[in-house]
């Protein structure tokens, strides 16, 4: 199953994409095929004062994902992810669902760098 990890506000497909990776209360991850899915909870990276991009990206690639959709992503994250071999897409907008149907469609590119200089 190839997995897919979208920051989400709150569970479920229908959830607002979560802005700034690190800081995204959950994860969905999905399988684009069957569009079966399951929420990661990320408090435990939110409860961090420090490099809590880096921690998410960590726990994402234990769990063997693929790529990561988000709307902002920081320079250590971003690294630690293509560091990880994780295709990542920037600037997502609308619901979870939405996301995962224009990765699908391929209506959408992988970043080649982060969009914010610093977490915050």
């Amino acid at each position: 199953m190839k997995t897919i990890a979208i920051s989400a506000m709150k569970k479920g497909l229908d959830a607002p994409v979560g802005g700034l990776f690190g800081r995204a209360r959950f994860f969905i991850l999905a399988d684009p095929a069957t569009l079966e899915w399951e929420a990661l909870d990320n408090l435990s990276s939110l409860s961090a004062n420090q490099l809590v991009g880096v921690m998410t990206a960590q726990r994402l690639v234990g769990r063997n994902i693929q790529t990561v959709m988000t709307g902002k992503c920081g320079s250590k994250a971003f690294e630690a992810l293509k560091t990880a071999g994780i295709q990542v897409f920037l600037d997502t907008k609308g619901t979870v669902r939405q996301a995962l149907k224009r990765l699908i469609r391929r209506e959408v590119s992988p970043a080649t760098g982060p969009n914010v200089s610093e977490a915050r």
